[in-house]
């Protein structure tokens, strides 16, 4: 999971986490209250009741309750004595019975009463719920016990209502945090984003490449001076190797030249025993060898010091049909049939030189690991849209998929024993790469059906007129 994601969800969780808080005291206290004035009006209608009851002038069970504070006929009403005997009940009274819960006091009491027979609120089953009060009182002096119900279906229905709407305005509320938290989390991590892109720029061809430091000397521009003398020591360190190996190859090119030299002209001693001779010819073999692996790491040592190429209007079908006649004789004799289908003329944009050696490392790379038999080598180019392709078809047994993802590492070979027979130094599709790089192309190689390996070459927007 993405670390704007992770923002987004602890930021979010805390704020459903308190809003949920927030609303429930909220939601609790706001059901609280109606109850407080309801016990209130219930308290006070028992004040009253046992006031008028104690007044002499009134009959026992023909109370007169017209100066009640509130209407008597509203409330659910049974005042009985110790022994049960009911002194007072109002009209609610006949058509539903509230029973006591025990011993509490007060409580909440669900009864259902046909809305024909009179009308409370009742929801759709025609059921009314009712807050109970149980007081007891004396009465010249008897204890009374005096049970009053107040139907609150009503008032049942706007909690329900009030719940429905604080759930819906959190879930609004969520919507917005999650919202606000996405783009918060954006805007926090886009300085990082930033420093993620310019460090995915710098690469072995930009390493002078820095990030800018902001001027607020925070954790972000500690990472920053961090990964710069990081970078320092890249680049250093890259230079240092660069410098090695050119020069290391420069110092070995005289002596194994002139190893060369005293080789040949050793063998061409007619005086020297068969044996020796064979042997210096091996010897020869081998420093030649050496000489091929030394050129081209001069060449790939000349190629990373270079950042850009000069570019020219350039033949890229009279280049390759260059390189393809100078092979002629190499493919004759390795019965190598070759298939020509590029397009004249095709012009792209690059350095002859380098583009003629791309060439000849490719299609030496094709004849050499081709097949022994019924070998085949197709070359196809022609112009599209967006550029000019070249692809390269060799018959070839299938790379292996692992091998297919570092083909282009200095050094590397799929077929370490073969390549070695066959004079592979490992280094030849690496220079063709850092060509391909230098005129801003794309290479890759793949495998085809029926034993074919191709290598495509793309170069983006370089086609010219001529």
């Amino acid at each position: 999971m993405k670390i704007r994601k992770k923002i987004t969800l602890w930021i979010s969780g805390t704020a459903l986490f308190s809003s949920i808080v927030f609303s429930s005291f909220i939601f609790f206290e706001l059901m609280e209250e109606p109850f407080k004035f309801i016990d209130k009006e219930i308290k006070h209608m028992t004040r009253s009741l046992v006031k008028l009851m104690k007044n002499p002038k009134q009959k026992n069970g023909l109370y007169n309750l017209s100066h009640m504070p509130y209407d008597p006929d509203l409330y659910w009403i049974e005042v009985t004595d110790k022994e049960k005997n009911t002194l007072y009940t109002s009209k609610l009274t006949q058509f539903t019975k509230l029973l006591p819960n025990g011993n509490k006091t007060t409580y909440m009491v669900e009864k259902k009463i046909p809305r024909d027979l009179v009308w409370l609120n009742q929801d759709e089953k025609d059921e009314v719920l009712f807050r109970v009060m149980v007081t007891e009182a004396q009465l010249h002096g008897q204890w009374i016990s005096i049970r009053i119900g107040k139907p609150i279906e009503d008032l049942e229905e706007e909690l329900i209502e009030l719940l429905e709407e604080t759930v819906l305005s959190l879930t609004l509320c969520i919507l917005l945090i999650i919202i606000i938290s996405y783009k918060l989390a954006g805007k926090i991590l886009s300085p990082m984003v930033s420093i993620t892109h310019m460090t995915k720029d710098i690469s072995e061809k930009s390493l002078h490449k820095r990030i800018p430091l902001n001027r607020n000397k925070d954790e972000l521009y500690t990472l920053s001076l961090s990964l710069n003398k990081m970078f320092d020591r890249l680049q250093y360190s890259f230079n240092r190797q660069k410098e090695f190996v050119g020069n290391a190859s420069h110092e070995l090119k005289s002596p194994i030249t002139r190893l060369m030299l005293a080789q040949e002209e050793m063998i061409m001693n007619d005086h020297l025993p068969p044996s020796t001779n064979k042997g210096l010819v091996k010897q020869l073999n081998t420093t030649r060898k050496m000489s091929h692996l030394v050129k081209k790491l001069l060449d790939l040592s000349r190629l990373e010091q270079q950042e850009t190429v000069t570019k020219k209007s350039v033949n890229m079908t009279s280049l390759i049909e260059h390189v393809l006649d100078d092979y002629s004789e190499l493919l004759a004799s390795k019965t190598i049939r070759l298939e020509v289908k590029l397009q004249k003329p095709l012009f792209i944009q690059g350095d002859s030189e380098k583009l003629y050696r791309l060439f000849i490392n490719l299609v030496d790379n094709c004849i050499k690991y081709n097949l022994k038999k019924e070998g085949r080598l197709i070359v196809k180019g022609k112009k599209i849209d967006k550029g000019v392709v070249l692809e390269i078809f060799n018959t070839a047994h299938p790379i292996p998929k692992e091998d297919l993802l570092l083909i282009f590492e200095q050094f590397y070979r799929v077929e370490k024993s073969r390549s070695t027979n066959l004079g592979g130094s490992g280094l030849g599709l690496a220079i063709a790469k850092k060509i391909v790089d230098l005129h801003d192309a794309t290479i890759e190689i793949t495998n085809e059906p029926g034993q074919m390996i191709k290598t495509k070459v793309f170069f983006r927007d370089l086609s010219c007129s001529h």
